[in-house]
């Protein structure tokens, strides 16, 4: 009985570390979509509003959106 409840315990372990590695690769591809938004990141010039609507969209804080277009979050 006590080996089928460590077996349980080890499949629940590696279905977390699974979903926890697919967790942070979407951070990691949100991320890299919010820095390609900024003209800037590719050399071209600031736009208006570009900030308000990448915010809007991912749900994230307009500060912690500006970290990452400024290479100030981590990825």
């Amino acid at each position: 009985m006590d080996e089928e409840h460590y077996q349980e315990i080890d499949r629940q372990r590696a279905r977390m570390e699974n979903l926890n590695g697919q967790l942070e690769e979407a951070r990691e591809q949100l991320h890299e979509a919010i820095r390609a938004a900024f003209p800037e990141t590719a050399g071209g010039a600031p736009q208006r509003g570009v900030l308000a609507e990448v915010t809007r969209r991912s749900g994230l804080s307009r500060e912690y959106v500006a970290q990452i277009r400024d290479g100030k979050a981590g990825s």
